[in-house]
């Protein structure tokens, strides 16, 4: 019967993961969390959230300001994106799949 440590306890005391189970953060986990992230913007919806802070339209020209460039960034990512996104995503759940 093994005696549960407390949570406060020193990290000399504990165990660490071994193998390849540890917590590493790898490319892979990296383009995840930007897939994640590109997945996010895409999905955001033009009447419901970005209208609301006028993010809806996008103003073509030179020196327009951050807001402006966000407002680009989003419709590009929701029109040109659109299939490289979904070709990204079946790769990641593909590798998750077979590598787990």
């Amino acid at each position: 019967h093994a005696q549960l440590k407390p949570f406060w306890a020193p990290a000399s005391r504990c165990r660490r993961p071994q193998g390849r189970k540890s917590m590493a953060l790898g490319l892979v986990h990296l383009f995840e969390a930007g897939l994640l992230s590109f997945n996010a913007c895409a999905i955001l919806n033009d009447k419901r959230f970005l209208r609301k802070y006028a993010l809806d339209q996008a103003v073509t020209g030179d020196n327009l300001g951050p807001k402006n460039q966000i407002a680009t960034f989003l419709h590009a990512m929701r029109t040109f994106m659109r299939y490289p996104l979904v070709a990204m995503n079946l790769l990641v759940i593909l590798y998750e799949l077979i590598l787990g």
